[in-house]
């Protein structure tokens, strides 16, 4: 699974970069905007983005605990209303089991690689949705009898799937906000404490960094 994603993620990237897609100056001149808002239609924009997030386990009983993605993410605008989104994330799972005989917290650490549709409505929304392939880097808990926080064996939790929506709407200049929902999935025996599959919801502040190498028009 893991390798067909990777291999559908590369395709699509290299069928952009030859793309006949419309170049920079043809799609400027599709829009009647400001000598400012001109900079947000060039062909490859950039961003970062902060995103406090509360996710949980989609099939056990628990609470989620506040966290913290940072990322980036490249924009692709290939017309006026289409284009695709990509990217790396640091992206953070915290929760509390809410048993009675087991209250411990599972905390896990992925890097998140998306690939999305982005679609631009009107002048300062974008809507993106797409999947996603998390890697596991860590996973720690405290699973009874344990006393103190261990790592988890190999294993115990591994790389899986996901889904993800979202909503971007730029608040002033250079920044927007965003609304999102993100599910990731992976098979597993239901029998088993741990689970592979997780749900959240998520705010975001993003700073776009404008492609310096398309001159302002």
């Amino acid at each position: 699974m893991m390798r067909s994603f990777c291999v559908l993620y590369l395709l699509l990237f290299a069928g952009l970069w030859s793309s006949i897609a419309q170049g920079p100056d043809l799609l400027i001149q599709q829009y009647d905007q400001n000598a400012y808002d001109l900079e947000y239609y060039r062909k490859w924009n950039f961003d970062v983005l902060v995103q406090p997030h509360l996710s949980k386990p989609s099939n056990r009983e628990s609470k989620a605990k506040l966290q913290m993605n940072f990322g980036a993410r490249v924009h692709y605008r290939s017309a006026k209303t289409f284009g695709l989104t990509s990217g790396l994330d640091y992206h953070s799972l915290k929760y509390q089991y809410a048993y009675e005989s087991d209250n411990s917290v599972d905390q896990l650490r992925f890097l998140r690689l998306p690939l999305l549709l982005s679609v631009y409505p009107v002048k300062r929304l974008r809507l993106s949705l797409g999947g996603s392939y998390q890697f596991l880097l860590s996973a720690t808990g405290q699973p009874p009898p344990a006393t103190e926080v261990i790592a988890y064996p190999s294993r115990a939790f591994i790389n899986s799937i996901g889904l993800m929506a979202s909503a971007h709407y730029r608040v002033y200049r250079k920044f927007s906000a965003s609304l999102g929902f993100h599910f990731q999935k992976r098979s597993d025996n239901p029998l088993n404490r741990v689970t592979q599959n997780f749900k959240g919801f998520s705010l975001g502040i993003a700073y776009t960094i404008l492609n310096p190498n398309q001159s302002k028009k």
